[in-house]
């Protein structure tokens, strides 16, 4: 089990991950992140956040069900959706719901704190429901979940910092042995699976970069 963190905004499609946010450990909203949540009428655990972007609709439905609120000024140092990761011990493993369309300053920040969080030994991975990301650095080896390794999705992989090395792919249409990448660098963009192979996946020397699968269309 895992725990659920979902951030404000739109373009997040929660009835295809359901079955995770039934299952969840605890599911945590920031502010209108709750209001996503009320359309499935699946309670949170906690709304934290300044509350000025939820429906008044969704307070009333999580006064009238007792949840547990943790009210922050609007001007703080951070965002909503950061203090709830940052709330989270870090030995849980988050599933962190936000927007990755729309408006870039978001979804960008979004990431980069979730990649900035992992390197701090939080154990986090985004999606908005559709589309998934995996922060992953210094020397590991990663597989692409078996749901999400078909026709229908590609793969991305987009370094970060000062690049990912000695990248090496197995399962894939595309190849790389012992590549480095660098930021800027459109060589890793949707590459696709193999699917005469069992096992899809990346192994990584050093360096920093974000594995993104999302739907081809």
């Amino acid at each position: 089990m895992c725990v659920v963190v979902i951030a404000g905004g739109p373009n997040k499609k929660l009835s295809s991950i359901r079955s995770e946010l039934e299952k969840a450990e605890s599911v945590i909203c920031a502010d209108s992140g709750a209001d996503s949540l009320m359309e499935l009428r699946i309670l949170p655990d906690e709304v934290w956040g300044d509350m000025d972007s939820i429906s008044p609709q969704t307070l009333d439905w999580i006064s009238q069900n007792h949840i547990k609120t943790s009210l922050f000024p609007v001007e703080k140092d951070m965002t909503d959706a950061e203090l709830c990761l940052t709330s989270i011990p870090k030995e849980k493993e988050i599933l962190f719901v936000t927007s990755l369309v729309g408006r870039p300053d978001h979804v960008m920040a979004n990431l980069l704190l979730v990649k900035r969080l992992t390197d701090e030994g939080y154990k986090i991975i985004v999606t908005d429901g559709e589309t998934w990301v995996w922060p992953l650095s210094g020397e590991c080896s990663w597989r692409v979940p078996e749901k999400l390794s078909d026709d229908a999705h590609v793969c991305s992989l987009i370094p970060l910092g000062k690049g990912a090395l000695g990248v090496t792919t197995f399962g894939m249409k595309y190849s790389l042995k012992d590549k480095d990448i660098f930021p800027g660098s459109s060589l890793t963009v949707s590459n696709r699976f193999d699917m005469t192979k069992k096992e899809h996946g990346f192994d990584l020397l050093a360096g920093n970069m974000l594995v993104i699968v999302t739907p081809e269309t």
